[in-house]
């Protein structure tokens, strides 16, 4: 069978080859691995790993040494003299298929959720001219790529026809779709940082699902990988054992970025949770003006509302128009944890009002913002109870709470979400 009807063909098949001289014909090895280029959309095979035959050095032969091949029974090579170093001219981006994907756990970023690699799908290029090109397109998750590699695939697939009537369906993941935990260099000693660009697209609570499943130094690699805004949403998310994990792991620089995006509150009960050396070390690098708040919401108590309280939250004067308070709400909405609700304010931050944006987005931009406003408030005081708090939410139904204090003058807000995780934590575990 020729090359130019074949379409696509699997990496297992092609380990199986061997490889010979294109002058003489005369076996030289085998395919130990394929090396591909990941900078474009889908990798493309840039060269082989050669195993000789005996007890002779792996090559890495680029794939304009590939001078003939049928990818059914040989493939012919043009081999260069042995150099003292056989890796010399492979490059630093070229990974390895067969050692960073089989068996290995992948994450499907359509199906959002993390599977093993059974085999892998390339696609012949036809089109260039002398040797077809390779591109990785599909990974394949399904049983028959299992199958395929033990060499079981035709038999048990005629057994399942004959009782089926059909044959074993293959399960393919694009790669498109596909982002590995971590990936292999040609020189199969460097464990390379995966680009999580796909990951991004992901809502947090998925990919905190998602994390959860890989193993620990696979799921420190992807937060590292994250973008920070990613990263501290995301381990948000995850269950507390494995966020205090992750902060145990993770350097203090690493893990101070992370914590520069996150609401107060949950930083303070982050922190709570850590061995005192970790917790030393962050309050090291952490911003003073950050460890001062830490340090007041720490001494709270665990059942009012101060201790869940988050210092970060949005508000406007009176005469500030509302143009003005929807650019303000831009700019702080990516770093405020919640900023549907602007709290006006006089000048020795007295609440006066809230506005929402639902009533701030359709008003003329010169409308001053104390025209819109709500004058009655609903708030609690940093010595109220969370359970107060929870049956004020659970009445009124609002996202937030402002938290006030004696001279009614905001401290900061409670969220609904805070609150009923704080009084009723089993909503967590059964979640």
């Amino acid at each position: 069978m020729g090359y130019e009807s074949i379409k696509f063909l699997y990496l297992s098949e092609l380990l199986t080859l061997p490889v010979v001289t294109a002058a003489d014909g005369k076996r030289v090895g085998r395919i130990e691995d394929l090396a591909a280029a990941t900078g474009q959309v889908y990798p493309k095979i840039t060269g082989i790993i050669l195993r000789p035959q005996g007890q002779g050095r792996i090559r890495y032969l680029p794939w304009s040494a590939v001078k003939h091949t049928d990818y059914a029974t040989v493939i012919a090579v043009d081999l260069p003299p042995d150099p003292a170093n056989s890796m010399s001219t492979a490059k630093e981006n070229e990974i390895l298929l067969r050692k960073s994907f089989f068996d290995k756990q992948i994450i499907s970023t359509s199906g959002y959720k993390v599977v093993r690699v059974n085999d892998l799908q390339l696609l012949v290029d036809n089109s260039s001219r002398g040797t077809p090109g390779l591109w990785l397109v599909h990974i394949d998750i399904g049983v028959k790529g299992l199958l395929r590699r033990l060499g079981w695939a035709g038999p048990v697939n005629a057994a399942f026809r004959w009782l089926a009537g059909r044959d074993v369906k293959d399960k393919f993941v694009s790669w498109k779709h596909v982002q590995p935990t971590s990936i292999m260099n040609v020189y199969g000693s460097l464990h390379l940082k995966t680009d999580s660009s796909k990951l991004s697209e992901i809502h947090p609570a998925d990919l905190a699902d998602i994390l959860e499943d890989l193993g620990t130094d696979e799921r420190i690699s992807m937060l590292e990988s994250l973008d920070r805004a990613t990263a501290s949403a995301t381990l948000q998310e995850m269950p507390l054992r494995l966020r205090v994990q992750a902060a145990e792991s993770l350097d203090p620089e690493a893990m101070k970025a992370i914590i520069n995006e996150m609401p107060m509150d949950e930083t303070v009960d982050l922190l709570d949770e850590l061995s005192m050396e970790k917790r030393a070390a962050l309050i090291a690098v952490l911003p003073p003006e950050k460890v001062a708040d830490i340090q007041e919401l720490s001494q709270q108590s665990a059942r009012r509302v101060g201790s869940i309280m988050n210092t970060d939250f949005i508000t406007a004067r009176c005469v500030q128009s509302a143009g003005d308070v929807l650019a303000h709400v831009r700019e702080r909405c990516a770093k405020t944890e919640l900023f549907r609700y602007v709290y006006v304010v006089d000048d020795h931050d007295h609440l006066k009002g809230v506005v929402s944006l639902r009533y701030l987005l359709p008003v003329e931009p010169g409308v001053p913002v104390c025209d819109v406003m709500q004058e009655t408030v609903q708030s609690v005081t940093i010595e109220t109870t969370i359970k107060s708090a929870a049956q004020v939410f659970f009445k009124y139904n609002f996202e937030a709470l402002p938290v006030v204090d004696d001279e009614n003058r905001i401290q900061g807000i409670i969220t609904m979400r805070d609150t009923f995780e704080s009084r009723f934590p089993e909503i967590l575990q059964e979640a």
